[in-house]
């Protein structure tokens, strides 16, 4: 019945193994049988490691003399309840199935197709160059050369993202949160996006308290900042601005928004954003390449610190991407220090 070895049940307490649910009937079951020491019987649910909870049909009788207690437990069967407890099962079952497959279907789309594009655009300035640079001006070998580094760039940041996907599925991703100042860190990863706002002319502003500390795991947080501001300058045209901000929350949880006056998302976008068996790909404001894996690894990753992850957007006005994080656990005592 309870799916153990028996000599790993030598000496343990039975009331152990029954269910919360049911360890009233069996405690109020076992008093009246030793205080009136005539046959009782009751039924409980026990939990053990099995699928479906094991229902026993339990008896039980004390000695004349009261000195002994006998107990016997027989399994019941409700055949009904274990077809319907199966049929749960199979469906929960096809449902992983579905969203497993849908995930890998997505990840082979990319690689066949967000990753193959971009190589080829790379080999074919490669050619040009290779076949054609005695005959090119500095103009234009300085204008393939950009084009070269940009498809590059795409390429590293789809094969990083491919990786910490990849990563996160196998569970590999190690998680090691600390109290660290928001403001710092932020200035830190916004070096690494920049340059692409600059070349758009695109302005990013602050607004969040310099003493702002957060409990995150950095090389996590890196990620999920990288990737939303990184998306914001993609769908914003040039000449505009994005801004960083961030709060505390009642809750003792700071809130994160990276928001911007982009192009903005039909809310038939925003609802399939964060699924992988859903096509929500858009080429950005300048042509960039997007395969909105990004944004499923930045929901994960806030969902690992406990947070969520969340969009509120309008199509041709801009969108705003929230998360949240856990507070410095200490400050709620040292304010009340």
């Amino acid at each position: 019945m309870l799916g153990k070895d028996r000599t790993d049940l030598i000496n343990s307490r039975f009331s152990l193994f029954v269910s919360d649910e049911t360890r009233p009937i069996f405690n109020h079951f076992l008093g009246k049988v030793l205080s009136s020491k005539t046959k009782e019987t009751c039924e409980v649910t026990l939990s053990v490691d099995s699928h479906f909870p094991v229902e026993v049909q339990l008896s039980g009788i004390v000695s004349g003399n009261g000195e002994n207690c006998l107990i016997t437990a027989v399994e019941t069967f409700d055949i009904k309840k274990i077809a319907e407890l199966n049929k749960k099962e199979l469906q929960r079952k096809n449902e992983e199935l579905c969203k497993i497959n849908g995930e890998k279907d997505k990840f082979f789309s990319i690689i066949a197709h967000d990753l193959r594009s971009p190589f080829n655009g790379f080999l074919g300035l490669t050619e040009l160059m290779a076949d054609g640079l005695s005959h090119m001006a500095p103009e234009e070998i300085q204008k393939t050369a950009m084009l070269m580094r940009n498809s590059a760039a795409n390429l590293f940041r789809l094969l990083g993202n491919l990786l910490e996907w990849s990563r996160l599925q196998m569970g590999l991703a190690t998680f090691n949160p600390d109290s660290i100042l928001l403001m710092p860190e932020i200035s830190e990863i916004m070096v690494l996006v920049l340059e692409a706002a600059n070349k758009k002319g695109i302005t990013v502003s602050y607004e969040l308290p310099h003493d702002l500390i957060v409990y995150t795991d950095v090389n996590m947080l890196e990620v999920i900042i990288r990737n939303l501001v990184t998306n914001a300058v993609k769908f914003t045209p040039k000449g505009g601005n994005i801004t960083v901000s961030a709060k505390y929350l009642p809750d003792m949880s700071v809130e994160i928004a990276i928001s911007d006056k982009g192009i903005g998302m039909s809310k038939k976008i925003m609802d399939n954003l964060f699924r992988l068996d859903v096509n929500t790909n858009r080429k950005g404001t300048d042509g960039e390449y997007s395969t909105g894996l990004g944004l499923i690894i930045c929901k994960d990753l806030v969902e690992k610190h406990g947070g969520k992850l969340w969009v509120e957007s309008e199509e041709g006005k801009g969108s705003t991407f929230y998360f949240s994080l856990p507070a410095n656990p200490y400050r709620e005592k040292q304010e009340n220090a």
